[in-house]
Parts: structure tokens; sequence; C-alpha cells
């Protein structure tokens, strides 16, 4: 509405499209995924009714429990190293370095392309015959690796590849949180004797605690729906070793026809990043945050 006018027809007139694109490709999911999520529904035939029978059925499923777990295994080791390479790269950009600049496109470079090709160069990188990697490997002398093709190395594999992806996106939040601190908060310390490593433990970490709460909770729920890196480089392989929650939500909605059963366990996967986030929301945060 514009200021003065009281006539709302414009502003209502002006939000509809984006109101009507809302409800029809979020709302409507949304809320139809929960719907079915209590029936038994192969797609072709009409849906069953089987009220909590989905989510019991989870209980005893091995393979659910297998792909949470993988799942929560990639969070607990991705989101730390992505959070410490994220504010090294960060301390590094905003430095007085010469190449402060280039480093932060270098840096965020990858960020900017899509998950295929990301997940494409990464398994070409980790290919045992002629991958880039085992290349210089048995260049030094060594045995070349089963990088996605062990259960030992398949899972750490995607880590790395997703560590170069996306810790410029969390670069760029903590660079934004080091250039609101005051450079007279520095130069103050530098004026009391304090060293570098003292400034960036004393006053660089503790005033850019929002941004750390902020890319934490970013990063966990990112990290909860992992599915492009894992889909593309293993296919969940080998053995099922790297078959995550999203991928067996995927699976079982789209290749066996289980629509009720993947729709279940997307809202309880959809619960758990809830309840985690408000759990670190609550325990990291500040009341001034």
């Amino acid at each position: 509405m514009i200021p003065g006018n009281s006539d709302t027809r414009d502003g209502v007139l002006f939000c509809l499209p984006f109101t009507a694109a809302f409800i029809i490709f979020l709302v409507f999911p949304i809320i139809f995924g929960f719907f079915i999520s209590f029936f038994r529904w192969d797609i072709l035939s009409s849906r069953q009714w089987i009220g909590l029978g989905n989510y019991i059925r989870m209980f005893s499923d091995k393979t659910f429990y297998t792909s949470l777990w993988h799942t929560l295994f990639f969070v607990l080791v991705s989101t730390p190293l992505l959070l410490i390479i994220g504010f090294l790269m960060a301390l590094f950009v905003t430095s007085r370095s010469v190449l402060n600049g280039t480093a932060e496109n270098v840096f965020f470079l990858p960020y900017i392309l899509s998950i295929t090709v990301i997940a494409t160069l990464w398994a070409w990188l980790f290919q045992r015959s002629y991958g880039l990697f085992n290349r210089i490997i048995v260049y030094l002398g060594g045995t070349p690796v089963n990088w996605l093709t062990s259960s030992d190395t398949a899972m750490w594999s995607i880590v790395i590849a997703t560590l170069w992806w996306t810790a410029g996106f969390n670069m760029v939040l903590f660079s934004a949180g080091i250039k609101q601190i005051s450079s007279d908060i520095y130069e103050a310390a530098r004026i009391d004797g304090a060293s570098y490593a003292q400034t960036v433990f004393k006053i660089t970490i503790p005033l850019i605690r929002p941004t750390t709460v902020l890319c934490l909770v970013l990063q966990v729920i990112a990290s909860f729906n992992i599915f492009g890196q894992v889909y593309v480089m293993t296919g969940g392989g080998p053995y099922g070793s790297t078959r995550v929650l999203v991928q067996y939500i995927y699976e079982t909605g789209f290749n066996y026809f289980k629509m009720g059963y993947s729709s279940a366990m997307a809202y309880i996967l959809f619960l758990i990043i809830m309840i985690i986030s408000i759990i670190q929301y609550k325990l990291l945060s500040k009341e001034d945050i």
C-alpha cells in the first residue's frame, strides 16, 4: 500500500501473483504431503487410509535407521569443518593482504556452480584408474585408493567435495560479520600489545557470535538435506554405506512408488531438523541476538 493511500487494492493486486505461487508451489505440497503420509498409495491405485501405519513402520525399518545414521555422520563431520574453514577464509579475505580480493572470488567461485557439476568433477578426481588424486599417489610410489568404491573412504570423499563446494558461503557470512566490527577496537587492542591470535580469540570470535549461530543453523539444515553429492558420486554405495535419508526418501517415493511412506519419512526428517535447529539456537544465542 502506498503511504498515505488508504486504498489497498493496488497492494493486494501487486502481492497476488507471489501469494498464488507461494500457495501452489509451497503451502499446498506441504499440506498434501502430510495428508498422504497417513495413506498407503503407489500413485497408480487409489489411496488406502492406514493412519499412523507409515510412521510405525519406520521403527522396524533397518534401512531407515542406517540412512539416518549416515546423514547424522555427515552432519557431525562436515558441519564443524565447514564452519572452521569458512571462518579461516573470512579472516584471510578481511586481512590487509594484497591477495584478499582475489582470494575472496576464488573461495566463493565453487559455490555458484551446480551440484551436478561439482559432484561430477569430484567423482572424476576420485576415480581409481585415471583420477587426478590416484595419479599423484601412483607417481609418488603409492597404491591407488578406492575413494568412492570402499565403505571406509566413500563418505569421507563426499565430505571433502562438500567442503570445497560450500565453504565459500560460510566465508561470505563470516566476512560480513567481521567487517561490522569497528576498527577502533582492533586499534585499541594493538596499542595494549595484543597479538593477532589474541585479537582473533578475544575480539573477533566473541563479536561475531550471532553470525556463528546463523552459520551453524543454516549448515546443519543444509547437511541434513544432503542428496546431490551422494546421488551423483556414489549412488548410495558401496553396498548402501553412503545412502543418506533424503536419498532413501527419494528412492522410496519415485523408484518404488510408496508415496505415503516416503512422505512420512520426509516429515520425520523435517521434525528432526526443526528440533535440532531450535535447540542450537536456544543454547548458542543470547537475548540480544
